[in-house]
């Protein structure tokens, strides 16, 4: 029999969902369908510490450990965050499957649908819009002038690409250094301005 001490009851959660089991707060025998099953456990050795590591070879568990090594903490707490991000994006597009286009794509299209919107304005309203569409412009604006390339034509490229064009699917492509149709995997961009 395997005894393990686990003083976090935050990780004492995360053990429970790797077993499939649930915590206990009252003392007696669990109940058959409050006990969990686990395929291999085993202590290895990382970086000078001994581990105990718990995996699931079947398809029962959804939870995985990512082991960070880094020479500083510092840099660890950035790696931390980053995968904290990354990981919180995933679980927001797993929610809401709904994507729009990335690269300053959507923030063009808007652009080039609040402008039509101002076109149909009359009188000095239209000034108002207009100028509050050409904000949108600061996105693609921004990532082509960070990256080092050439924002006006960049932007005159886009502005192209958005008017011959209905799927608004066009944004800034850093490594080519133009622009590019942002192939994803979402329904054209219903927008309503």
């Amino acid at each position: 029999m395997l005894v393990i001490k686990v003083l976090s009851k935050f990780d004492l959660r995360r053990l429970c969902r790797v077993v499939g089991a649930t915590p206990l707060a009252r003392l007696g025998s669990p109940m058959p369908d409050e006990m969990g099953s686990i395929d291999i456990v085993e202590v290895i050795e990382i970086g000078g510490d001994r581990v105990t590591v718990f995996k699931q070879e079947s398809d029962m568990t959804r939870t995985a450990t990512i082991v960070l090594r880094g020479a500083t903490q510092n840099y660890l707490d950035d790696l931390e965050r980053a995968i904290d991000d990354g990981v919180s994006v995933v679980k927001a597009i797993t929610k809401d499957p709904r994507l729009v286009p990335g690269a300053g794509a959507t923030e063009m299209e808007l652009l080039k649908r609040v402008l039509a919107q101002g076109e149909k304005t009359p009188g000095l309203l239209q000034h108002a819009i207009k100028k509050y569409a050409e904000a949108f412009e600061v996105v693609p604006r921004t990532l082509a002038e960070t990256s080092g390339i050439d924002a006006t034509e960049v932007l005159s490229k886009l502005y192209t690409a958005h008017h011959n064009s209905d799927d608004g699917l066009a944004g800034v492509d850093i490594e080519v250094s133009c622009f590019i149709c942002c192939w994803l995997t979402c329904s054209r961009m219903k927008m309503k301005v």
